[in-house]
């Protein structure tokens, strides 16, 4: 266990954890956080365990935490700090972007990948600021419970916070569906045409979208897409679905009522709600 650059003891200075099993990558960070945050104090850990321990003893603002450690590694440790009074901040660092999705559905902050590039660490340390500060005012947290609320109630716009993941693009006015999407598929945006998406899907605080097979993210809630895409070309189905009409093969009924859409060129089946299945009946 090793103390960070920053080692003057100043109590308003925010306080950091270097959570890393790679001591080359664990100097690296530190030295960049540095430069780019010299008010910072940072402590380092070589594993997930040591991390824990530090945290139950002494009360951290940031946590920098690598995802594959011996041990505890990056996810789990996570969730152990979460069960924390005050939990630290968290953001991933590490070199496999295939455990992206599961980083945002715990609340980490951000998630930077190695080899670590000036650019986005300087975006990752601005977006830190910025919630460090919500933290600090009461009228901030408000605003900002605000603006999450806004996010959940079906008439909100949803415009995207600073680098998080993208939100649907707006209508331009009431009667204007949706043509455009904007949606991440690990650290990439990808443009996507409404006319392609086969259907969007509740994950947690995320919507899935759903294009040829490809699946991608956006914040963007089922309520608001459906408030957001023209109604003659797709229905929702469920309290978590939405599919694009002309995705659909058919439609197959079991003893039960059950419904399930079968789709033309995507593998997954969707259910049918009770509640929709006025949709799929003959007249």
């Amino acid at each position: 266990m090793n103390t960070g650059l920053n080692s003057s003891v100043n109590p308003a200075a925010p306080r950091l954890l270097i959570a890393d099993d790679e001591p080359l990558l664990r100097r690296h960070l530190q030295a960049l956080l540095a430069e780019f945050w010299p008010e910072a104090q940072t402590t380092l850990a070589e594993d997930g365990a040591v991390a824990l321990t530090l945290c139950q003893q002494q009360q951290f603002d940031v946590a920098f935490l690598d995802i594959q450690m011996p041990g505890l590694d990056g996810l789990q440790l996570l969730r152990e700090l979460r069960r924390l009074p005050a939990p630290p901040l968290v953001v991933f660092s590490t070199a496999y972007n295939q455990h992206a999705v599961s980083a945002f559905e715990l609340e980490a902050v951000d998630y930077l990948l190695k080899p670590l590039e000036e650019g986005r660490l300087q975006q990752c340390i601005t977006r830190l600021q910025q919630r460090l500060s919500q933290q600090q005012k009461p009228q901030a947290n408000l605003l900002h419970l605000q603006q999450l609320l806004s996010q959940l109630l079906p008439t909100a716009a949803g415009t995207p916070p600073l680098n998080e993941a993208p939100e649907v693009k707006a209508a331009t006015s009431e009667t204007e569906p949706l043509r455009w999407i904007k949606a991440s598929q690990r650290d990439t945006i990808h443009l996507l045409d409404v006319a392609d998406v086969d259907f969007f899907l509740a994950e947690d605080k995320y919507t899935t979208v759903d294009s040829a097979g490809q699946q991608y993210l956006i914040r963007t809630s089922i309520a608001t897409l459906e408030q957001q895409l023209d109604p003659q070309l797709y229905w929702r189905i469920h309290r978590g679905c939405i599919v694009r009409v002309k995705s659909i093969l058919k439609v197959e009924r079991d003893e039960f009522g059950h419904m399930t859409l079968v789709l033309k060129n995507n593998p997954t089946e969707l259910a049918v709600s009770r509640a929709y299945q006025h949709l799929f009946r003959q007249h």
